[in-house]
This record gives C-alpha cells, structure tokens and sequence, in this order.
C-alpha cells in the first residue's frame, strides 16, 4: 500500500512538473508572438510581460502546434492572446500580455551639484517606462553639453527643460540678426536665462540696448529685426 501510495505521488509530481513546464511555454510563445506583431525603432524599448498561468488550467498536447491570435484585433497596453489547437476544437485559452514601452533619455551618471556645467562624463542614455517622461526631456547628450543646473540632480534622474539653462543670466552670448539677407553678430550679457527655444533679454555690449531674443544654441541668441 506504501508502495504504490508513493509511485502515485511520484507520478502527480511528474505531471505537475510537465503541466508547468507547458503553461511556461504557453506564456512565453505569447510573449513572443505580441512582439512579432510590434514595429519598433532603436528610440525604443518594448518590454512585455504575459500573465502567469494556473497550473491547474488544463492545457492538452497539440501535435500540430498551438496556434496564436489577437483576441481584441490589436496590441494595446494590456493585449489578450488567444491560443487554439487544430486537433482540440472547443479548446481555447486566453493570455493576457501587458505591453510596457520604454524610451530613450538623457539621465545623470552621478549625482550632481546646482550650477554644474555639464559635460559627456556626467551624463548616459538610460531606457525610461514611458509613463514616467513628463515634459521635456532629452534623448541624446549633445544638446545638453555645457548648460548649467539649475538644480541639484540625484543620479539615474531625468535630466529636463526646466533643470537646466543653455544660457543662464549674467553669461556672455553671441546675438545673431539677419538684416537684409546679411547676418550680422556681436556680443551680449544675458539679462535671463533660457533653454532652447525659450525668449531671454539681452544687453547689447557695444550698444548697450536691451534686446529680446530666442535661445537657438549654447552662447547663441538669435534676434529679429
């Protein structure tokens, strides 16, 4: 009676150890086939995660492989697999795959003081869940070498418009204007600071006129007349 009690626990461990292995195989094919159905460029990272099966949800042997859709038509964040089997006709199961796309963005590489200039030292690329990007950050460093923080950065933080200044008040620019085709530059003080794109106040060294420009790179300010 021992004896044939501990050849059934033997084979119930065996069979639960091979149903197991299935559902893990199951999960993983659903994964895989979710990403075939993804286009993606080198700005991104998709990384997807598909629901751990019950391995009491009974799974029988498809000897002509188990085939894979799209329940909902279409991949979403939370996108539902569903698999058949040619030879199981009234045999369904549904796995549910949750997408999670991560995009590139400038973070620091150390913790950083307020008012360090920035160099390709203390910055790296780093793959960030798109929920956590809020305004405006930036995916490559050299748009960011040399602008100054406007505030301490931890490390691994994202690095935004609002953390830093191309061109920070009192720094000396160059104001470019275009006058009748002829683009005219001289030197100026910064009255504000700005980022990219921002609209700062500048003095004119050689004038002393106060004039309002747009920040177009580092030490560059770009005036209409």
């Amino acid at each position: 009676m021992i004896k044939i009690a501990s050849s059934l626990l033997i084979f119930c461990f065996s069979l639960t150890a091979h149903t197991s292995e299935l559902h893990q195989q199951l999960e993983k094919s659903a994964e895989e086939f979710v990403r075939s159905q993804i286009s993606s460029d080198a700005s991104q990272k998709i990384e997807l995660t598909a629901n751990q099966l019950d391995d009491r949800v009974a799974i029988p042997q498809c000897p002509s492989n188990y085939s894979y859709s799209l329940a909902n038509d279409e991949v979403r964040r939370n996108t539902i697999v569903l698999v058949t089997c040619a030879e199981h006709i009234n045999w369904r199961l549904y796995i549910p795959v949750r997408k999670q796309v991560l995009l590139a963005a400038v973070v620091a590489a150390a913790p950083l003081q307020e008012g360090a200039r920035l160099n390709d030292q203390q910055l790296e690329t780093s793959f960030i869940p798109q929920n956590r990007l809020r305004g405006s950050y930036f995916t490559e460093l050299p748009p960011l070498l040399g602008a100054k923080l406007t505030r301490a950065i931890r490390k691994g933080q994202i690095i935004t418009g609002r953390d830093i200044c191309i061109i920070c008040k009192g720094d000396v620019v160059t104001i470019s204007a275009n006058m009748g085709g002829l683009k005219v530059t001289t030197r100026g003080t910064a009255l504000s600071s700005g980022s990219i794109g921002d609209t700062i106040k500048v003095r004119n060294s050689q004038s002393q006129r106060l004039v309002t420009g747009r920040v177009k790179a580092l030490g560059l300010v770009e005036v209409k007349l």
